[in-house]
């Protein structure tokens, strides 16, 4: 009967254990990603300022061009070759920010839905840490009551002890035990 109280508590003990080192490595998963997808962030948003910088100097060229424009008409096709080519450019950037918006969207719902996943997993991890200790108090409550009722056993072996000896003397009073 003790070794099964042993194994049940040191069953409890494991799955505990476990619990909190599952929950140690998906925190710590999910902090590795997060920060990941951060610098990541980051790192396009950087990117797209350089892009954005570039795009205004292009601007600034084709503005350049448009005087020479008026001055010189042979130049006209080179001109507006540079600027399809802007165009197209700023148009390939727009996508590409398009994209950079919906990937940091899906990130975020991704987030969101870990951050979820992570409260549920600390509610049920608080459930079980108070079954433990319910259940341990319970144990030591029936560890009290097994004391107890051990004491009153060898109390009535006692008393059934003296009780066998005086039967075995005629002259014993029986409530001497």
């Amino acid at each position: 009967m003790g070794v099964m109280r042993k194994d049940v508590n040191l069953g409890l003990l494991l799955l505990i254990v476990a619990a909190l080192v599952m929950f140690s490595g998906f925190t710590v998963y999910y902090q590795t990603t997060f920060k990941n997808v951060s610098k990541s962030f980051e790192i396009k948003l950087n990117e797209l300022e350089a892009v954005t910088k570039e795009l205004e100097s292009k601007r600034g060229q084709l503005n350049e061009t448009s005087v020479q424009l008026q001055l010189k008409k042979q130049k006209e096709e080179d001109l507006s070759k540079k600027f399809v080519d802007t165009k197209s450019e700023r148009d390939q950037l727009e996508s590409d920010k398009g994209k950079l918006t919906a990937e940091l969207a899906g990130t975020k719902s991704e987030l969101a839905s870990t951050m979820a996943k992570l409260t549920e997993t600390q509610n049920q991890l608080g459930q079980k840490i108070q079954q433990v200790s319910e259940l341990s108090q319970q144990v030591l409550n029936l560890k009290s009551d097994v004391t107890r009722l051990d004491n009153k056993v060898k109390s009535l072996e006692a008393k059934v002890s003296c009780l066998e000896t005086q039967k075995s003397k005629p002259d014993a009073e029986e409530g001497s035990c």
